[in-house]
């Protein structure tokens, strides 16, 4: 369908970045698994290592990592410790947040650039862009209302949460990668 329609190419490509604003890797991931085991989705050339069996096994583990981390440390809740006071959990912390808040926006790009064939190649930046501005925003609205409702409802709040947010992300890459077909 997205060969049919150019702007289905680039509403796959918006629905791939964005929900790496929630969770950089498991968009990534479930690109690079597609990309490696099915002929269902092909990154544009340049981008081709999305498929390539190291790229997934690194995939793999900055998800399982994230996951992990995600789970326990609230976004941005190390940030308003100053550096000197921190101990060794906000110092993790304060790295998976700096971590998400910068790689986010980059897999976004990566996942827009690799999927979208809408825009010609003098313009192939473009693309990029705006799967990083996409990332940039989500993840923008995630680190705000995560915060408020993180306690919200008691100690697993943030653990729930975050799986929440995994459930979006799966949903909503599931929806761009079956656009694209």
């Amino acid at each position: 369908m997205a060969e049919t329609y150019p702007i289905f190419s680039l509403l796959a490509a918006l629905l791939l970045a964005a929900p790496a604003g929630l969770n950089p890797y498991l968009p990534l991931l479930m690109a690079a698994a597609m990309a490696r085991f099915s002929n269902f989705y092909h990154p544009v050339p340049p981008l081709t290592f999305l498929g390539e069996t190291w790229f997934l096994i690194l995939a793999a583990a900055l998800f399982l990592a994230n996951t992990l981390l995600d789970k326990y440390y609230r976004p941005g809740e190390s940030f308003v410790v100053p550096p000197a006071q921190r101990d060794r959990r906000l110092w993790v912390g304060a790295f998976h947040d700096l971590g998400q808040m910068l790689l986010g926006p980059a897999v976004g790009a990566l996942l827009a650039g690799a999927t979208s064939r809408f825009f010609p190649s003098p313009w192939i930046l473009v693309a990029p862009m705006l799967g990083a501005l996409a990332a940039g925003l989500v993840y923008a609205g995630k680190r705000a209302l995560r915060r408020r409702l993180a306690t919200r409802w008691g100690v697993f709040s943030n653990m729930l949460l975050s799986v929440f947010e995994d459930v979006v992300v799966v949903a909503l890459c599931l929806a761009g990668l079956l656009l694209m077909r």
